[in-house]
């Protein structure tokens, strides 16, 4: 049942590829008979021909970018590019392990094994002859699920990718995975090769369309099967571990995902754009998973796991949904034979992993020890946020060096809401106003030896100061950044601990003396993603040959047109009077008028106009960059380009998304278009 199951799918999968060809090929047979339909009245009717510049120039941008997503589905699935091949040598428990489990589901095992820096884990099968040929099969395992999960549940967790394996999965997921990065590649390049042409209305908008319709359509019909074998692989699992094992497993990936994803995002990635990184990345996360409120909150994730963000094209069901189908099938002994040793016994393919995770960083950054760095990352995300309350304080009309005392002037004077303004425009502004004055204030104790910062895993920041045990400090920042009579009570509190408001306060990092400040990332040759670069690239060859292909038009049309006229015979009734002899009574007339027909003849000659201008498409690329700064909002940019927010969402591929990260690059508009019409709302 399960191989027939597996052909029909197979066979199902092949369909929705071969959608996609009729579609894309009936657009090419339709461009090409327009134009073709062009190119013939150029020549037979040039005096008829019409605005064929905009037909031809607008075909041939459209036709490269149509032809360009179709040859990417030939592409075979390549391995992730942070990913490391683990060899039997140095793994050979986990290699035992995942050929046992791979016999009992009856199944054949993966003849590679990668590790990753995600948590996730994930199967592959090469796709020969479209999926009804055997091929080789690949595992994709992250190190944080390798190094952090129970040895059963990660047994659970290998079931269920060999379980895609038993039911023949991998190889309809393969056919509609490059299905998928076909449309997805196509729809770019049109949307990219659209927008170029600058309200120019070319083909690309009407291939975007028809291509686009029909990618919702591939994509809802195989989602609907691609959900329906995690619930199958999901059976295969507990069929061997049991249900609650498997139900454990998938709620620890889940928690620990969400716990690793926020790792790198606010700990690492900030912190190695200042230029450090630790020596071991996964042995900091480890500390970070061993933090006892770390531990509280990844317990609560365990227990109510919510999917923030999904959307309705996630290839998997909903988590809560699973885990009922799980819990509700009967319990069942485990059918795990044995107990292994180490799972990987040489550590460098880990290392290998990290390294590829922060990429050009190693060799450029400075590696610390976990804990010197986690105190680095205390006093930057301290410093930054001190600097930006500095900038807001200089921007509200402060002349001279804004200094603590300047920010506490502000406040007491009731312009709070004019510090917050130049702040943030994040949701409850107040909270991160009396953030920043808490991370100024403290900064400013550090830079005079009274006060230490510590890393909080759940908090980001922490003040340690001997001489305010109770954290009063604290208490005193809230009040004063939401009322100004509080700030008196502040000033006395600095007062005590010594602090004089009115020096400058250091912005430097003094676990290392380094200097520190705003997250920056450093300057790159490509200000775009690699994706645009090679895109934009691929549109100016195409403007190129779109260029020579309308002059060769043109000079074919000028010659029909000149042929035409040179060609038409007078009429029979027609006699020129043309004089023998000029005399000084005769003044001759100019030969154009000589040649009038007849006024009583009822055919006119056809005149064709050789004046007109032939609209050529522009070959100017509307595109920029913009690096995000803290602070930056995708409404701010819009209004600061004259676009919307839908625009940048759509142009940088964010989907419905809008957070942003410090030194993130954008692409923008260069012309201020829609600023009337459309454009974000920036009052």
């Amino acid at each position: 049942m399960t191989a027939v199951l597996g052909w029909v799918r197979g066979l199902f999968a092949v369909g929705l590829l071969a959608g996609f060809y009729v579609v894309a090929f009936v657009l090419l047979a339709a461009d090409t008979a327009l134009v073709g339909l062009m190119l013939w009245g150029m020549v037979e009717v040039p005096s008829q021909a019409g605005n064929w510049s905009l037909a031809i120039g607008g075909s041939i941008p459209a036709i490269f970018a149509l032809l360009y997503g179709i040859g990417t589905v030939s592409r075979a699935e390549e391995p992730p590019p942070d990913a490391v091949l683990l060899r039997r040598a140095q793994a050979p428990g986990l290699w035992q392990l995942v050929e046992d489990l791979a016999q009992q589901l009856g199944t054949r095992p993966p003849s590679r094994i990668y590790l990753t820096p995600e948590a996730n884990a994930s199967v592959s099968e090469e796709a020969r002859l479209l999926g009804f040929a055997v091929g080789e099969r690949s595992m994709h395992l992250g190190v944080p699920l390798l190094m952090r999960l129970k040895p059963v549940e990660l047994r659970a967790v290998l079931c269920h990718e060999l379980g895609h394996y038993a039911g023949r999965h991998t190889r309809f997921g393969a056919i509609t995975y490059r299905g998928a990065v076909s449309l997805r590649s196509t729809l770019f390049r049109l949307r990219m090769t659209a927008r170029s042409e600058q309200a120019t209305f070319g083909y690309a908008w009407l291939f975007q369309a028809v291509i686009g319709a029909y990618a919702w359509v591939f994509l809802r019909l195989s989602l609907a099967v691609r959900r329906r074998q995690e619930l199958e692989a999901d059976a295969e699992a507990v069929a061997v571990v049991g249900p609650e094992v498997t139900a454990e497993a998938l709620r620890a990936v889940h928690a620990l995902g969400i716990t690793w994803a926020g790792f790198v995002s606010r700990y690492l990635l900030p912190v190695q754009r200042l230029g450090f990184v630790p020596e071991d990345v996964f042995e900091a996360f480890a500390a970070m998973v061993d933090d006892p409120f770390v531990r509280e909150r990844m317990a609560e994730l365990r227990a109510h796991p919510v999917e923030a963000g999904r959307t309705p094209l996630d290839s998997h069901p909903p988590l809560a949904r699973r885990l009922s189908l799980i819990e509700a099938r009967p319990a069942a002994q485990p059918t795990v034979r044995f107990e292994v040793g180490p799972l990987v016994a040489d550590p460098s393919p880990v290392t290998r992993v990290q390294r590829k995770l922060l990429g050009d960083a190693w060799r450029s950054a400075t590696a610390l020890s976990w804990t010197t760095w986690a105190d680095l990352a205390a006093e930057a995300f301290a410093i930054e946020l001190a600097s930006l309350l500095l900038d807001a304080a200089r921007d509200t009309g402060v002349t001279a060096r804004p200094t603590l005392a300047t920010v506490l002037d502000i406040l007491e004077r009731g312009k709070q809401k004019d510090l917050v303004r130049h702040l943030t425009d994040a949701p409850r502004p107040e909270e991160q106003l009396a953030e920043a004055l808490y991370a100024l204030a403290g900064q400013a104790l550090a830079g005079t030896g009274r006060a230490r910062w510590v890393l909080s895993w759940t908090q980001g920041y922490l003040l340690d100061c001997p001489q305010d045990p109770g954290g009063r400090l604290e208490n005193l920042v809230t009040a004063a950044a939401r009322d100004r009579t509080a700030v008196s009570a502040l000033r006395g509190e600095l007062a005590r601990l010594g602090l004089n408001i009115e020096a400058p306060v250091v912005l430097a990092l003094r676990t290392v003396a380094a200097p520190a400040g705003r997250t920056r990332v450093p300057q790159s040759s490509r200000s775009a993603p690699d994706l645009v670069v090679e895109e934009l690239a691929r549109q100016r060859k195409v403007a190129k040959v779109t260029m020579g292909a309308l002059i060769a038009a043109g000079m074919v049309w000028g010659i029909a047109l000149v042929n035409t006229d040179s060609s038409q015979p007078y009429p029979q009734s027609y006699r020129p009077k043309l004089p023998l002899l000029a005399t000084p009574q005769y003044t001759p007339q100019p030969l154009f008028t000589d040649l009038l027909p007849d006024p009583a003849l009822s055919m006119p000659l056809p005149v064709p106009s050789l004046t007109r201008p032939i609209p050529l498409p522009s070959l100017d690329f509307s595109f920029r960059s913009h690096a995000v700064r803290p602070g930056d909002t995708l409404t701010g940019i819009a209004c600061q380009y004259g676009t919307t927010v839908e625009d940048l969402q759509e142009l940088n591929d964010m989907g419905r998304r809008t957070d942003l990260t410090a030194g993130q690059t954008l692409l923008v508009p260069t012309r201020r278009q829609n600023s009337g019409n459309g454009a974000a709302d920036c009052r």
